[in-house]
């Protein structure tokens, strides 16, 4: 009996693990892959626009190729001085689609 709770609660947390992190997205596009890629890997015109944008001094902790239901985009996660986090989506033209923390 005492398993069937233990599991039953480490059930219950992993869901609301997932909502949570599922709620977090606040974007109007459905991910379907993504691939980590090198910075140097990214389109000119998203690097460019990176760049010149005001999150240019902030780190690049990882940069991903997206495929989504709204076709490639090119996500980087990012951290502020501050300590704080957030990820920008682009498209290949370097238009930004989004951002969350």
């Amino acid at each position: 009996m005492r398993f069937k709770n233990v599991c039953f609660v480490i059930a219950c947390l992993l869901f609301v693990a997932v909502t949570v992190s599922c709620e977090n997205k606040n974007h109007n596009f459905k991910e379907i892959s993504e691939e980590e890629i090198e910075y140097a890997d990214l389109p000119a015109s998203v690097q460019t626009a990176f760049e010149s944008s005001e999150y240019k001094d902030w780190e690049i902790e990882e940069v991903e190729k997206v495929e989504t239901d709204m076709g490639t985009l090119y996500e980087l996660e990012v951290e502020s001085p501050d300590d704080k986090h957030l990820e920008i989506y682009f498209d290949k033209q370097g238009k930004i689609i989004a951002s969350e923390n």
